[in-house]
This record gives structure tokens, C-alpha cells and sequence, in this order.
């Protein structure tokens, strides 16, 4: 057990264990700020929230209603007994008043406060239809006046993010009850939800209802069903109701709700998440879309921060261990894909389920792990690259050296070749030698031109290597090199009771190395008359189109086999059977061949059949 943890390197997870305390800490910390523009972008993008159809209208008390009734905010209780008059005559299903009343300042006001109270009482003779909605301030609760509170009334309050969250006073959540008290939200909500004939739903048993303690009250996350300020609710001035001008069955089992809207007034206005840097939406539309959220039970999980934090932990691994195993481009690449596919869960959660997942924590570990990875991946990139260069330079020095060598070698060996060669031609002229003799000079001859061949062959392959081969074009007549190659290679074709005939249709002079292309031809037909046969032909062919020039050397031999086929241009490759295993050769030519043809923007190309032959056929620029 000790000498594996010795042969552990631990220097490999450095980067997961700094990554990994950077994540617990990080997750030690709240991101409100940044938490709130991910949920109030879901909330404007929740299309499948949105409510083309609301059982709400508002009745609006603005400038247009002061001016046109002579009065001024609250009115006086003479306007309130006609509205209310003529909103009982259209039978709506629930009314919210968020208006703050005043006690009466005179015996008229009195009597027509008294009227206002009888048309209330007859409309909810039971105190179930109609309910005022008060809100909080420094000196307390806004209760209605004394001779109006029996018709009831209950805490209308918008609950602003001011001391929570994100601390921008934007509405996101409903108060659904206080003190064990209903919210007047969640009493319209339970009312209209009897008088149609669905389930009550009790301020517990909303989705992600939770209690704070401090506040001694149950809250809920709602959903809105649209951009408040777009006209979506139906809105008509107070003025319009106390004169009759609106519709028969306008109001007809709608919840109604009567407050204040003016633009004045700034506390008539409320921060909301489509709205967030003006208060340009009314709180009368607010209190609309929290009883709507209510009614339609679209309130939000806020799922717990545990889950997102442990979350947080396992993408961390995760994602520290794809970056340390693949290439920094494709770990940018993950990272990117993964932040989008975070991004689009918590939204698809939010759209379908109604949950919101905390993004703060997610999002950050995946921007950690990368910043904290990408150095180490550099790092090691830069280390490998490095030793890549260093051992490429080596090889490079070992490959010089070995061009070297074999120059060098190849050098000093065609002298005591060309001195072998040139004592052996001289045994051969000048003394009288038995046949025995003769054949064994011949053998030498013979053996110092293979080896010379063989010596060219090496010195031209150190050339390609090292890339020290240059073309030195001139305009030539390729058949007369044809012709000459014929003429010297007759004697040896002779000699093997095989035939050279050939086919050369005129062709202009082209661009071409006269000593590689030489070189080139001579390779093929003495290949040929290498493998071929005895009593076998070669062919020798040209000729030419306005793009090319075209040599064919064809011989009807033993041919060779399609394995082989597709390996004869290969370096050192050779075909071995029977027939070729006493023949001798580097297995360098045709490689060297197909260079030197490639090196003049050609092409050659090698077709065969077993007992039949071979033909190459080359293609040379027609320039």
C-alpha cells in the first residue's frame, strides 16, 4: 500500500483540490444580485404563462376621473355609493376596494357614507363578495373608516424584495397570509375559485409556499401572466362606471378591483421584473396578476440551495476531469455546451414545472474550473509541445547525421568500385583468358555495375531527404532519350532472347530534367527486361493531347500480383517470389521513379495481371 501511494503523483491533482476548495467556498455565498436577473429573464420569457384571458377588471381612479367628476383622491362617498350602485346592477362575481377611505367630514358625506355601506351590504349580504384591501406603513395597518370595517377587510399589501433576495424592491412574491390572517389576494383567489366550482386551495398548499418566522407569515413565488403595463387586463376610468358608460355583463362574475392609478403619484407605482429601473407599473395591475397567479395556481419551487451546491460540487469533478483529458479547444468547447445546456434545464424547469433552480452557484464553478484548469492544461500543453520540438530536433540531428554517414559512404565507395570496374575491364582486353576466367571477370563487371546502381540509388534517396534534389529543366525531345536507352539496353535484351520494339508518334519538345528522366525511363525498361522472361517483349510506346505527353512501357511477363501491385512504389519494397528471389535489387527504384516523375508535376501509374504482364504508363506536362 505505501509504495503505490509513493508511485501516486500527486502533483496531478493539484488543480482538482484548488478547484474543489475554491467551490466550497464559493458556494458559501450568496449571488442575489446576479440570482435575480436569471429568474426575471425566465419570467419574461415564460410565453407559457402568459394569459390571453383574465377574469379580472380594474377600475381606475387617475386624473381623468378627477377631472371630469370635479373631485379630487379619495372622492367623495357620494361618487363611491354610485359606483357601487351601478357595479351590483352588473352582478360581478368578487370586488377588492384598495381605496383608503376617509372618515366623513360632514353630515351629507355621512348619509352617503351610510348609503355606500347599505349598497355593499346589499351586494354581499353575507360579507363572502366584497372586501377592502389595506396596506402597512410606518404608523401601521390603513384600516377603512369605523362604519365600514364590518363589510371586512384584509391585508393588501405588495410584497417588495427590500430586505431580501436581491434588495432592488422588485415584486416577486405574495403574501398569502399573515398572523394566520388571509392576504386579500388569497381570499379573492379561494372566493372566485368556490364560485366556480374548483378546489380551494389553502396558503400551505401552493407550490413553494413557505413560512418566515420573522414576519409571522406564509410568502409563495408567483408567476406572472404577462408584462403588467400592456393592457392585458381589461381597464376602465371610476368616471366611466359612475356615469354607466361601460357595457351590460362588462363586469358580470369578474373580480373587480377599484384603486388609484395616478401618474402623479409615484406611490402608486411599483417596481416589477419587466420594469425594473422605473416604476411605471401600476400596483392595481400588480394585485390583478398576484390573484390571477393564485386563481391559476402559478406560484414557484424555489428548489433548495442545498441541491444546487452539491450540484455545483459534482459538475466541478466533472467537468476537471473532461478539461485535464482533452484539448483545450474542445474543453472550451464542453464548457460552452454545458453552460448552455445548464441554462436551458433551470429554464425548461421553470416554463414546465414551475421550479427555479439557482443558477449563481452553477454557473460560477463552471467559470472556476475553467479559469483554474485552462493554466494547468497550458502548462502541460507547453511541456509536451516542447519535448515534441526538442525530440523532433534530435531525430532531425540523427537523420542528418545518417544522410551524412551514407553520403559520405556512398562517396568513398564508388572509387574502389570504379577501380574494380576498370582492372576488370583491363584483365578482359588485354590477356588472353580461358572461358573460365572470362565468366569470372564478367561476374565482377556485372557485380560492380549493380553495386554502382545501388550506390546512385542511396546517394539519390539522401538527396530527396534532405531535399537537396533540384530540377535542372531544359526542352527535350522526349523519344530521343527513349531512343537512346533503347540502343544501349538492345545488347542485354539480346542477350536474353527478348525483343525491344517501339512505338513513338512524333511529339514537340517539353520542359523536363534530360539526366532524371533518363534515369527514369532506363529504370522501367531495364525492370522489365529484368522480370519479364526470357523470350518475352517490351513495348515502348508515346504519345501526346494538348495536356499532356504520355509514356507507356508494357511487357507481357509473369506480371504481378494486386497485393503487391499496391506496394511497388513503396520505399525498399520488393516482390518476392520464385521468379524475383534471384534477381537482385535495392528495392529503391521504382520508389525513386515515382519521385523524380511527381517531381516534374506528373503522374505514373502501374497496372498488371498475373501471367500476363505489366504496363506503367507515365504523364508528363505538355509544356
Amino acid at each position: 500500500m505505501l509504495n503505490r501511494l509513493k508511485s501516486v503523483e500527486f502533483s496531478k491533482f493539484a488543480p482538482l483540490l484548488v478547484t474543489l476548495a475554491f467551490i466550497l467556498i464559493l458556494i458559501q455565498y450568496s449571488f442575489h444580485p446576479l440570482e435575480s436577473i436569471f429568474f426575471d429573464f425566465w419570467e419574461k420569457t415564460d410565453f407559457g404563462a402568459r394569459s390571453f384571458k383574465t377574469p379580472i377588471v380594474l377600475v381606475s381612479m387617475d386624473e381623468e376621473s378627477d377631472q371630469f367628476l370635479g373631485e379630487t383622491y379619495p372622492y367623495t362617498y357620494a361618487s363611491h355609493t354610485r359606483l357601487m350602485s351601478r357595479l351590483k346592477e352588473d352582478h360581478p362575481g368578487v370586488i377588492n376596494y384598495f381605496v383608503s377611505l376617509r372618515e366623513p367630514d360632514s353630515d351629507v358625506e355621512a348619509r352617503y357614507q351610510t348609503e355606500f355601506h347599505e349598497n355593499i351590504k346589499t351586494y354581499s349580504p353575507s360579507n363572502d363578495k366584497f372586501k377592502f384591501g389595506t396596506e402597512i406603513d410606518n404608523l401601521g395597518e390603513l384600516i377603512p373608516p369605523e362604519a365600514l370595517r364590518d363589510v371586512g377587510y384584509y391585508l393588501g399589501q405588495l410584497y417588495k424584495d427590500q430586505l431580501v433576495f436581491s434588495k432592488d424592491e422588485v415584486v416577486r412574491r405574495a403574501i398569502l397570509n399573515i398572523s394566520g390572517e388571509d392576504s386579500i389576494h388569497l381570499w379573492t383567489a379561494k372566493r372566485f375559485r368556490e364560485l366556480n366550482n374548483m378546489p380551494v386551495v389553502d396558503a400551505t398548499a401552493y407550490k413553494g409556499a413557505y413560512y418566515n418566522s420573522e414576519a409571522d407569515a406564509n410568502f409563495a413565488l408567483f408567476k406572472y401572466s404577462g408584462n403588467p403595463t400592456s393592457n392585458r387586463i381589461p381597464t376602465i376610468p371610476f368616471h366611466r362606471v359612475v356615469v354607466g358608460n361601460f357595457p351590460k355583463g362588462f363586469f358580470k362574475d369578474k373580480i373587480v378591483l377599484v384603486g388609484p392609478s395616478y401618474l402623479s403619484n409615484s406611490s402608486d407605482f411599483i417596481l416589477t421584473p419587466f420594469e425594473k429601473e422605473n416604476a411605471k407599473t401600476p400596483k392595481l395591475a400588480v394585485h390583478a396578476d398576484v390573484i390571477e397567479a393564485l386563481v391559476s395556481e402559478k406560484t414557484i419551487y424555489d428548489v433548495d440551495d442545498l441541491v444546487t451546491q452539491i450540484a455545483s460540487v459534482l459538475i466541478a469533478i466533472l467537468l476537471s476531469y473532461i478539461i485535464s483529458r482533452v484539448q483545450p479547444v474542445k474543453g472550451l468547447m464542453i464548457t460552452i455546451l454545458l453552460i448552455i445546456g445548464i441554462l436551458l434545464t433551470s429554464y425548461l424547469a421553470f416554463v414546465t414545472l414551475g421550479w427555479w433552480i439557482k443558477l449563481s452557484h452553477l454557473v460560477l464553478s463552471i467559470f472556476v474550473v475553467y479559469y483554474i484548469w485552462v493554466p494547468f492544461r497550458a502548462i502541460e500543453e507547453y511541456q509536451t509541445r516542447y519535448a515534441i520540438q526538442e525530440e523532433t530536433k534530435l531525430l532531425k540531428q540523427v537523420d542528418n547525421l545518417k544522410q551524412n554517414f551514407i553520403s559520405l559512404m556512398s562517396h568513398d565507395l564508388k572509387t574502389p568500385v570504379a577501380k574494380i570496374a576498370g582492372i576488370a575491364d583491363i584483365l578482359k582486353i588485354k590477356f588472353n583468358n580461358t572461358p573460365e576466367q572470362m565468366e569470372l571477370i564478367d561476374n565482377v563487371v556485372n557485380s560492380t555495375k549493380e553495386l554502382n546502381n545501388f550506390i546512385n540509388s542511396i546517394l539519390d534517396l539522401t538527396k530527396i531527404e534532405s531535399q537537396n534534389l533540384t530540377l535542372r529543366k531544359e526542352s527535350k525531345d522526349v523519344n530521343k532519350i527513349i531512343e537512346g536507352i533503347i540502343e544501349k539496353l538492345e545488347f542485354e535484351a539480346n542477350a536474353k532472347a527478348m525483343t525491344i520494339e517501339s512505338e513513338l508518334s512524333p511529339l514537340y519538345p517539353i520542359q523536363i530534367d534530360t539526366v532524371l528522366m533518363n534515369r527514369v525511363i532506363s529504370n522501367l525498361i531495364e525492370n522489365a527486361l529484368k522480370y519479364a522472361g526470357r523470350e518475352k517483349t517490351v513495348w515502348v510506346k508515346t504519345w501526346d493531347d494538348p495536356e499532356w505527353v504520355y509514356i507507356e512501357i508494357r511487357d507481357n511477363g509473369v506480371g504481378v500480383g494486386p497485393d503487391d501491385l499496391a506496394h511497388i512504389f513503396d520505399k525498399f519494397y520488393r516482390v518476392k517470389n520464385d521468379s524475383t528471389h534471384a534477381i537482385k535489387g535495392s528495392g529503391l527504384g521504382l520508389y525513386l521513379v515515382k519521385y523524380f516523375i511527381e517531381l516534374h508535376n506528373g503522374v505514373i501509374t502501374a497496372t498488371s495481371q498475373l501471367g500476363e504482364g505489366t504496363s506503367f504508363i507515365i504523364k508528363l506536362k505538355n509544356e
